[in-house]
């Protein structure tokens, strides 16, 4: 158990130093409270017997102190008067500061007081943690002076350190301007949790992730429900429902609903999309669902029997292949499946040797075989694309051009013989994601990123983009409130057919499948970009309080960058606006449509951990303390490295 404060002086009447640790029972003659787990214990009149057995078998830290006290007060009085003063040594003098324990005020103690409470917490420890005993015993060892406290006080110090990272992240809101947002809810059958996370970026071009709060959901998950709870957290934090520059949800009816009962713009998680994407191409066919079948029952043979993994693993060494594990896929996981289908195209070898010398086992066909792997070739281009959506700096802005490379290395895949299965995905990718086709916020941000501007639309994409791009252009001079320039407001017409260069085509060579490798072997031409005449004469849509320089001066700076080669894709967008300078309204325009990410994926991540918190040992733990846990795991980090 932990320390308790030693009171200062035992009651008096009461001469056994027992006493110090515990404290009389009012009404009670033959009871005593201990003052460490406050238990009453049943004694003898005249008798601290079974007190003293008390304190050694629940307290040993106080049984040690105990001991220690009774030892001084057995030490023989000095009755001759002072005794000389010896000088002490100076390594004497420094061993016995050391011992000496320190003030709970104390700096020292302080810190470390706080280190243990950020341990818990990003540890997702229990509280009672501090309690056990080899616990106890690496504090004792590598800090004696420090004097462990009990459970009560690091989790009564976690409101404090709740407020203190709450008040940081109110300071960072409140330096940015527009927000993405991503929200979840999660629900084990006993508690339900609901997430927001806002992505923004900084003026300095610095992405910004936070999370907001992991509100307990204790209604019905209807979208008015979930519209309420998202509008009261904005007012806590101050934001405005028109800095929500996009909210990224699951595609439920309910949190679709609650983007537009909110009137917010809202967008499926592409992560999501993908899934469906690859779930409903493999479940459509029934050679596919065999092969699938049979790979299941080969894993299941494996992690069924220590024996048939023991000669497995003989077989891997003897054939010189890879000792790797096999794989069984999850229903919830569409790359698990593909990862499973690597192993058993791995290991195809092992299974038939061990077919032959232990147990009959039903193993791939060789046309079946064949299929495995070139369904992993048609589905490699999924997993690359769901890593790169759900990686922390994407932005929506990548989507869209994702999608076209991806279309176009599927049509490149040999496919012989699972054309069905090609076809499928293709079909699927390009319905699923139409609706980022159209989207205002996904378009505009794929051309600001200097990774692809306006290379990845197609000429009747280009056209309707710009569109876009304008109406973005007079909505960021509105919300900025720019004054306009005096000066000529003329177009230089040097400048008015700019287009963007196209750089020399390489032969590509073989390597190994990336986003980076199908950008530079895409066969998208650059040929074209929009003129400076297309952005001026935009400025007809202005109000007429802000016709004049500012648009002109927006349009110049606009039709500057998209002249520009577009960026290799493993490069930081972030780094490059830094680099530029731009103006204040390029600025805010860059850094309210970059900022969302593509994916709702950040507050799934947080649910994993509250997986940790929320465990079967932890039942008891209240929502709220739950909610304090999990902002703190998440943004302490940030502001406390």
């Amino acid at each position: 158990m932990a320390s308790v404060d030693k009171p200062t002086q035992q009651p008096r009447g009461r001469g056994s130093a027992v006493w110090l640790y515990f404290k009389d029972v009012e009404g009670k003659e033959n009871s005593a409270a201990c003052l460490a787990c406050k238990k009453e214990v049943l004694r003898n009149t005249g008798s601290t017997g079974s007190m003293r057995r008390h304190i050694e078998s629940c307290h040993p830290i106080q049984f040690k102190e105990l001991l220690n006290t009774e030892a001084d007060r057995a030490k023989p009085k000095c009755k001759d008067g002072p005794q000389p003063l010896k000088q002490q040594k100076l390594s004497t003098m420094f061993a016995q500061a050391n011992a000496q324990e320190w003030s709970d005020s104390h700096p020292r103690s302080v810190a470390i007081d706080r280190k243990i409470l950020r341990f818990i917490v990003l540890d997702s420890q229990p509280f009672s943690v501090v309690e056990g005993e080899g616990f106890r015993d690496l504090l004792k060892e590598a800090c004696p002076q420090y004097r462990l406290k009990s459970t009560r006080f690091y989790h009564d110090k976690l409101e404090t350190l709740y407020e203190e990272i709450k008040l940081q992240v109110q300071d960072e809101i409140d330096r940015l301007r527009d927000f993405g947002f991503t929200c979840d809810l999660w629900s084990d059958g006993q508690l339900a949790l609901m997430s927001f996370t806002i992505h923004s970026i900084t003026p300095d071009f610095e992405r910004k992730q936070l999370l907001l709060c992991v509100k307990p959901f204790t209604d019905a998950h209807t979208g008015l429900n979930i519209s309420a709870v998202f509008s009261t957290t904005l007012g806590e934090w101050g934001i405005g429902l028109e800095q929500v520059s996009l909210l990224l949800r699951d595609g439920a009816s309910n949190m679709k609903l609650a983007g537009e009962l909110l009137k917010v713009p809202s967008a499926h998680c592409a992560a999501h999309k993908l899934n469906l994407v690859v779930k409903d191409s493999i479940s459509g066919h029934r050679g596919l669902k065999t092969i699938l079948d049979k790979a299941r029952s080969i894993v299941g043979h494996f992690h069924h029997s220590v024996t048939a993994q023991a000669n497995l693993k003989t077989l891997q060494l003897q054939l010189k292949l890879p000792t790797h594990s096999l794989v069984q896929d999850v229903d919830t996981r569409w790359n698990s499946t593909l990862a499973m289908l690597r192993r058993i195209n791995e290991q195809e070898e092992a299974f038939s040797v061990y077919r032959t010398r232990h147990r009959p086992i039903e193993i791939l066909t060789d046309n079946e075989s064949d299929v495995s792997k070139k369904a992993v070739k048609l589905l490699e281009i999924f997993e690359v694309f769901t890593l790169e959506v759900s990686r922390e700096t994407a932005s929506i802005s990548c989507i869209l051009p994702m999608v076209k490379v991806s279309l176009e290395h599927l049509q490149q895949v040999d496919c012989f013989g699972i054309t069905y299965l090609r076809d499928d995905l293709v079909k699927g990718l390009t319905q699923r994601f139409s609706d980022e086709k159209k989207s205002h916020h996904h378009i505009v941000a794929t051309m600001l990123d200097p990774r692809f501007r306006l290379d990845f639309f197609d000429e009747e994409q280009r056209n309707f983009a710009k569109a876009e791009l304008v109406k973005a252009m007079n909505e960021i001079l509105r919300e900025t409130s720019l004054p306009t320039v005096d000066g000529d407001t003329a177009i230089d017409e040097d400048l008015s057919d700019v287009s963007i260069e196209t750089e020399p085509q390489t032969e590509s060579q073989p390597q190994q499948l990336s986003m980076s490798a199908l950008f530079e072997k895409s066969s998208t031409s650059s040929a074209a970009a929009a003129t400076l005449r297309d952005l001026s004469r935009a400025g007809t849509l202005l109000p007429v309080s802000n016709r004049g320089n500012a648009m002109d001066k927006l349009a110049r700076e606009m039709a500057a960058y998209l002249s520009e080669p577009r960026l290799p894709f493993e490069e930081d967008p972030m780094k490059f606006w830094r680099d530029k300078t731009p103006s204040t309204a390029m600025s805010a325009l860059v850094r309210k449509f970059l900022g969302p990410p593509p994916t709702s994926v950040p507050s799934e991540r947080i649910f994993s951990n509250v997986g940790n918190i929320y465990e079967p040992k932890r039942r008891r733990l209240l929502g709220e303390t739950v909610e304090k846990l999990v902002f703190i795991n998440y943004n302490v980090r940030k502001f406390d490295p």
